[in-house]
């Protein structure tokens, strides 16, 4: 067996998901929370139609025995084709580090590639979870290259350009005053206007420090009473939740990281209303075009010699706009 071929083995299917068995799991915020692993799924195709989406369905009327079934409608106003992109990180090992390779023993080796694979998981992983951060606002807008290297900007727009309607807030909580029953009344409002859009019941409030801080202010001077109780990452307030969110990614054009919830905001999820996160069929003939979440294929390089790693994903996570609240509750 030639060292390519001794490689190789590490990345067929059967060998890839052993070693992703080995590693450990991986945890980001928002996709654990948002888009936990019961949301994601598989696609066979490389684009997603409204039909794919999984939107949030409706009960429907009764219909009398011996009659016609209920013919469930279809939005044909919203059949727009959803494009994910490609993340495609590379990696190579030369053939000096192959040499080396093969001269230990299997386990060894082995150890070797995991690191290479575990590598290209996180890149995928964190590149996954700034596309799920992002789609909280009702928008992508992420940086994409192009083949002349230049970067562009990718865009799925979920809210057909209206953005997450806002809840408007009467006394702003850092404001002199404040009590916690002005906080409640808030946390009604923005509530009952979701629930005119949703029918979800596990709302999460998401939110910085800074309303952290403001919350915690609160508290103290109520006493940390049992309306108001602080925890050591979350405030709860009466049954709602309010969890602290340091998630955030690198935006590659302004070459600076952005906050997944935007400074005094919080911002309300229904987190049981039909989000989803789809694996698109990869554009890949050794993936056999299959939507999977993580594949690596290899590709034989000369001058100078190596093996390059080219590990592929196209995600797209789906959130339910009509499941979102933004709240701007400080001054």
């Amino acid at each position: 067996m030639n060292t390519w071929d001794f490689l190789r083995k590490f990345f067929v299917i059967d060998m890839l998901v052993n070693a992703l068995n080995r590693l450990p799991p991986m945890r980001t915020f928002i996709m654990d929370l948002i888009y936990p692993e019961s949301v994601r799924f598989n696609h066979p195709k490389d684009k997603l139609a409204y039909a794919d989406l999984g939107l949030p369905e409706k009960n429907i009327p009764l219909i009398t025995r011996g009659s016609q079934s209920y013919a469930v409608p279809l939005n044909k106003t919203a059949l727009k084709l959803i494009d994910p992109a490609n993340i495609t990180p590379s990696l190579k090992i030369g053939a000096h580090e192959a040499n080396e390779m093969r001269s230990l023993g299997l386990e060894q080796a082995k150890q070797l590639i995991d690191r290479k694979i575990d590598k290209l998981r996180k890149i995928v992983r964190k590149t996954t979870e700034a596309l799920s951060q992002q789609s909280l606002s009702g928008k992508i807008s992420y940086a994409i290259r192009e083949a002349d290297n230049s970067l562009d900007v990718y865009e799925v727009d979920f809210t057909s350009g209206k953005g997450i309607k806002k809840v408007p807030i009467a006394k702003k909580w850092n404001d002199s005053g404040i009590t916690p029953g002005h906080i409640v009344a808030d946390i009604g409002a923005i509530t009952s206007d979701m629930q005119l859009t949703s029918d979800g019941t596990d709302i999460v409030f998401l939110c910085g420090n800074d309303v952290y801080a403001a919350l915690v202010n609160v508290a103290a001077q109520n006493k940390n009473s049992d309306i108001i109780k602080v925890m050591t990452d979350q405030v709860l307030i009466g049954n709602a939740k309010f969890i602290i969110c340091n998630a955030m990614y690198f935006d590659h054009r302004t070459r600076k990281n952005v906050k997944a919830i935007p400074a005094k905001t919080v911002k309300a999820i229904a987190k049981d209303d039909a989000f989803g996160l789809a694996y698109c069929a990869l554009d890949s003939f050794a993936a056999s075009h299959a939507g999977l979440p993580f594949f690596i294929d290899t590709v034989e390089e000369k001058d100078p010699e190596a093996l390059k790693l080219i590990a592929q994903s196209r995600p797209m996570p789906i959130p339910n706009v009509d499941a979102i609240r933004d709240a701007e509750v400080l001054a």
